[in-house]
């Protein structure tokens, strides 16, 4: 009966984060295109190139680039310090969200790395203390509970001041990379700045509300197979 209460809880929970976060998906895929702004973008340099130049603005050209192929997600890999660039080819958004990876790999190095051990010991500790509990193992299923809520909730802390910090930032180091090289007009500059801000204020909370909902979705998992074993 307590693990099926903590259920409900648990549902409603991720449920509210999306009216709290307002998130719209339909919004988010609209933000996407923007013919006039890849017209802007396409006047600046490859992908590449941009985030050498933003890391040597940054004073931080020790870190290694590479564009990977057939995936929309860009990345900075702390443990190998390297800046994994999206195909990205025709996304108006490509000088911000390269600015966002730079600046994650100005971050605390300390905070990044306890980022990527932390991740990867609360997801074996998920998947190690789910199979101990369906196979009987483990009995105190609400300490369990109460463990994968503690790690998720530290888990979420770092992470969404990591991401919130180089999410908010990339803007401004967008606008003044923009400003270094002269390529844009000054009207053209404004108008991907604006766009920018659009895709901040439906992205910032998005990535929350994401971070969120994944850590609860693990406990969700574990609640909903300790109460019908």
């Amino acid at each position: 009966m307590e693990n099926i209460i903590y259920i409900i809880l648990l549902i409603l929970t991720i449920i509210l984060f999306k009216f709290v976060f307002k998130i719209n998906l339909k919004k988010a895929k609209y933000l996407r295109q923007n013919k006039e702004a890849e017209k802007i973008t396409d006047k600046f340099p490859e992908n590449v190139e941009i985030a050498k130049e933003m890391l040597t603005m940054l004073e931080n050209d020790g870190v290694k680039i590479e564009e990977a192929k057939d995936t929309e997600t860009s990345l900075y890999i702390a443990i190998t310090n390297k800046i994994s660039i999206a195909d990205m080819k025709n996304n108006y958004a490509r000088i911000q969200t390269i600015a966002h990876e730079c600046l994650h790999s100005c971050q605390d190095r300390i905070l990044l790395l306890f980022n990527f051990i932390f991740s990867n010991i609360n997801m074996i500790y998920f998947l190690v203390i789910t199979i101990l509990t369906l196979f009987k193992v483990v009995n105190n299923q609400i300490l369990q509970i109460a463990i994968l809520m503690l790690f998720t909730l530290i888990q979420f802390a770092v992470r969404s001041f990591l991401e919130i910090d180089a999410m908010t930032r990339a803007k401004f180091l967008a606008k003044e990379y923009m400003e270094k090289k002269k390529l844009c007009s000054e009207e053209e500059k404004e108008l991907l700045l604006k766009e920018y801000d659009k895709i901040n204020k439906v992205g910032i909370p998005f990535v929350v509300d994401n971070l969120l909902t994944n850590g609860l979705i693990r406990v969700l998992i574990y609640t909903v197979i300790s109460a019908f074993i």
